[in-house]
């Protein structure tokens, strides 16, 4: 069966991963991820660890946004979790979708994870017309953009930034073609 590219709960599972779009009632999950995870947090908010409300507030401001969508990334073996995507399809633009969330919890990186969410994200994107996937990172966050380059996204142009309004910016923007 192909998943539907327009329901977000058929986002299709890897041969190692399940995904599974989450509601509101899933915060308590959520934030225990985003609690293994700290570290994600820190050029966020500058503190290594999660808002207590971090994953309720995730999830209640996807909630009235059409295409805003977060997974929770489990092994399908143990059914642990490890990780988190967020994305938002169809903006900017209707062939476009922005990740807002690529989080994998410490004890689980380096092991492909990341890459193997991401893929299958992408495919299902890819299945309902998004042409490409935009991110962005802290213009100093040197770390994230090495694994941004290494999961096959390009670096925005200044001009693209200033296309975009974002003169002085502080963000680093990323982009890669699907499909």
């Amino acid at each position: 069966m192909t998943p539907d590219p327009k329901d977000p709960s058929a986002l299709p599972d890897t041969l190692r991963l399940a995904l599974r779009v989450l509601g509101p009632e899933d915060a308590p999950g959520l934030q225990r991820v985003f609690a293994a995870s700290g570290d994600y947090f820190l050029p966020l908010t500058g503190r290594p660890e999660p808002d207590p409300d971090a994953a309720e507030r995730e999830l209640r401001g996807g909630a009235g946004t059409p295409g805003r969508d977060v997974a929770l990334v489990t092994l399908r073996e143990s059914g642990e979790p490890v990780g988190a995507l967020g994305w938002w399809r169809g903006n900017p633009g209707p062939d476009q979708a922005l990740l807002g969330m690529l989080l994998v919890v410490p004890e689980q990186r380096g092991r492909g994870i990341a890459r193997e969410a991401l893929d299958a994200l992408e495919g299902w994107l890819a299945g309902g017309g998004i042409r490409s996937l935009r991110t962005s990172v802290g213009l100093r966050d040197y770390r994230s953009q090495e694994v941004l380059a290494a999961l096959g996204f390009a670096r925005m142009s200044i001009r693209d930034h200033q296309a975009l309004g974002l003169q002085g910016a502080t963000l680093s923007l990323w982009e890669k073609q699907l499909g």
